[in-house]
């Protein structure tokens, strides 16, 4: 076997990361995965799950291409009572908690048709995964609820909770193995594999999932679909820091393009270097041979 052919099947064979929310929602929104997220839930929210319905997207391929900046979210329901939205974030929004009240209220909101009654209103949970710092103090996990200023052991609405959940805090934790929630995090964070390994000895139900991961990372559509968020995730990160140094609406826009250029260039440096196949670079990043080939000669 040649160097480029070993090269591409090490890149083949290598785990795509759980952190990146498509490769999350293939895993975990997978019909016949519903105990992982159950086993996650269950152990976050404190609660004895009976009964789950993940909503299983069979068009996610195509929303990805079609919306590539959108959130990819998975949505549960738990014992028919009570709605959950799980996302993950990696790029960093300094305004996480309007986004968070927006995507709950926006769950409340669409529950009710007019004239229905309040009383019909199910509770909805947010679990923000953040690959970024909100909070000031030390704890990874943080439980949210309106509460009276005077009287905080009361919680004022019941309808809408929400558990942030910031990655780089947990990362330097010291971590119990035998925690379900910790050793679900260190499984989705895929940063640390001794870790990884540790809680798999603990828990059969993130071993069962990383045993899938390893099935999904050898899915080339999976692959393909992986990397091109990876990329879109990119552009919008560029695009809006370009946007926001220049401080005003048209600045966002041109950044965006430019963004959207410098990342791809970016991308499709890092794969020529790692000796990926030019019609592989080409499938995801939409960019024909001839181009791909002038990014290699700068």
């Amino acid at each position: 076997m040649n160097t480029k052919s070993k090269n591409e099947e090490n890149i083949k064979n290598e785990k795509l990361s759980v952190k990146n929310d498509a490769v999350f929602k293939l895993l975990f929104g997978k019909k016949g995965n519903e105990e992982f997220i159950k086993d996650f839930l269950s152990n976050l929210l404190e609660m004895d799950i009976k009964e789950i319905e993940v909503d299983h997207d069979v068009a996610l391929a195509k929303k990805i291409k079609e919306d590539k900046y959108g959130v990819l979210d998975l949505r549960a329901r738990l014992n028919s009572e009570l709605e959950v939205d799980i996302e993950i974030q990696l790029t960093v929004y300094k305004n996480m908690i309007q986004r968070a009240t927006f995507y709950s209220t926006r769950m409340v909101s669409s529950q009710l048709v007019k004239g229905d009654d309040y009383k019909l209103i199910k509770p909805v949970i947010v679990v923000a995964i953040l690959d970024f710092e909100v909070f000031k103090f030390d704890k990874y996990i943080t439980k949210s609820a309106l509460v009276p200023e005077n009287h905080r052991e009361y919680t004022i609405d019941t309808l809408q909770t929400y558990y942030y959940i910031e990655l780089p805090k947990f990362r330097k934790s010291k971590i119990d193995a035998k925690n379900s929630v910790a050793g679900w995090l260190a499984f989705i964070d895929s940063e640390d594999e001794e870790r990884i390994a540790h809680v798999m000895e603990n828990n059969e139900k993130i071993k069962k999932a990383n045993e899938e991961l390893e099935i999904l990372s050898a899915d080339k559509e999976a692959r393909e679909l992986a990397e091109f968020r990876e990329s879109s995730l990119r552009e919008m990160a560029s695009a809006k820091n370009y946007g926001y140094s220049l401080g005003k609406e048209d600045g966002l826009r041109d950044g965006l393009k430019k963004g959207e250029e410098k990342a791809k260039i970016d991308m499709v440096k890092s794969m020529l270097k790692e000796n990926t196949s030019i019609d592989f670079i080409s499938k995801v990043t939409g960019l024909t041979k001839e181009e791909i080939l002038k990014v290699n000669e700068k």
